[in-house]
């Protein structure tokens, strides 16, 4: 898979044809934002922990005291860790803000951890309707600070340190990058916004073409929204909708992806050329084969598999360099 930079990131991407393996999974695999209720939404997402998932040095298990409560935090050693202190990944997990939990994404931080020789910290940040925005902003942010204070007790390189999620953590992920900028908070070395939610993406090719058929209906985008935000908050402000920001300039070098069969496809290449022309260093990696949720497919395709090896890889170079 090409591996797009500042200056060769495509003027537009699309789908090609849907791995067979992963099509074949989906007809009975979970489906985000259908019109079920969301506790029963979140128990059939229990489909993504994996029986045997692969091997990691160990892991650790905590408990922070954030700014709404505890606020579990998953952390994986890689099995090579060296000598010295290692590189890490902050990690706030996808869900549509409704669903979601550490078990559903254990086989992907296994990946990163032990392919990137990284500690990666997942973030069990609370979820809506029953705790609204910006409570999970503020612990994502709160994490980040955290480590970045405690980095030399955790065997952790506080120049090397990462801050990623995927679909609605990739939102929170540009979300929290942009509000540390603005408020001159800790240097992040890397930024990895996975098929970020940068914006609704209701009025887009990517939107229409997935409406419905695979692991994100598009209309799930309105349960997300309406479970997320309080009455009257203003959806279209930069810490929600991140790719309405004024300036993008001077953020964290970044890895993003996008997948063909994606709803948030355009609106995460969106992003990606808005950060280009600002500016900023950008690994772009694009799988128009591939649907949302890679990362926790890697069991049910080899393509999935291939994928989630290729961003840890490239993860664990970009945070050495």
């Amino acid at each position: 898979m090409p591996i797009y930079t500042a200056a060769t990131i495509p003027d537009a991407v699309t789908s090609g044809t849907k791995d067979a393996e992963i099509a074949e999974w989906m007809k009975t695999g979970p489906v985000l934002g259908a019109h079920k209720p969301i506790h029963v939404q979140r128990r059939e997402h229990d489909a993504f922990i994996d029986k045997d998932p692969p091997p990691v040095g160990r892991v650790e298990h905590l408990g922070l005291a954030g700014p709404h409560g505890t606020v579990p935090v998953r952390c994986y050693h890689p099995t090579d860790a060296g000598d010295g202190p290692l590189p890490a990944l902050i990690y706030l997990h996808g869900g549509g803000y409704i669903v979601g939990s550490l078990d559903q994404f254990e086989t992907a931080m296994r990946r990163f951890c032990e392919v990137a020789r990284i500690q990666v910290y997942a973030v069990d940040y609370k979820l809506a309707p029953e705790y609204q925005w910006p409570v999970q902003i503020e612990e994502g942010e709160f994490v980040v600070r955290w480590l970045f204070d405690h980095a030399a007790v955790r065997g952790v390189d506080a120049m090397r340190i990462a801050l990623g999620g995927d679909s609605a953590g990739g939102n929170q992920t540009c979300v929290i990058t942009q509000k540390l900028r603005n408020e001159g908070g800790p240097v992040l070395k890397l930024q990895l916004p996975l098929y970020p939610e940068a914006k609704m993406p209701f009025e887009t090719a990517a939107g229409v073409e997935n409406v419905s058929g695979g692991y994100v209906d598009t209309a799930g985008v309105l349960l997300f929204v309406w479970s997320l935000l309080p009455p009257g908050i203003d959806y279209s402000q930069p810490y929600i909708t991140p790719l309405n920001a004024e300036d993008f300039r001077n953020l964290p070098p970044a890895i993003l992806v996008t997948c063909g069969f994606d709803m948030l496809r355009d609106v995460g290449h969106a992003y990606a050329r808005k950060l280009a022309a600002a500016g900023n260093d950008i690994a772009y990696l694009h799988y128009p084969d591939l649907p949302h949720g890679i990362i926790q497919m890697t069991m049910h395709s080899k393509a999935c598999l291939d994928a989630t090896n290729e961003i840890a890889t490239l993860l664990g170079e970009r945070l050495r360099t």
